[in-house]
């Protein structure tokens, strides 16, 4: 389920900033500066879920990890 929201946020990422790219709104205007937030707001939610989702192999956790041995 992890792999399939690193996913879906890099998609989402990826097609957000496409239309932020070919479609540029109009920043004079309400609607688009509207529009414009709402790409950037969407574009910092995906981000975050890049970030939230990506593999780390070393976390501290592992670092720290207390082994016995039997003698």
């Amino acid at each position: 389920m992890r792999i399939f929201s690193l996913i879906l946020s890099i998609v989402t990422f990826l097609v957000t900033l496409f239309f932020l790219i070919t479609d540029f709104p109009v920043l004079n205007s309400l609607n688009g500066f509207v529009y414009f937030s709402l790409l950037i707001i969407l574009l910092m939610i995906c981000v975050t879920g890049i970030i939230i989702n990506m593999p780390v192999y070393n976390r501290i956790h592992n670092k720290f990890k207390i082994s016995y041995s039997k003698h």
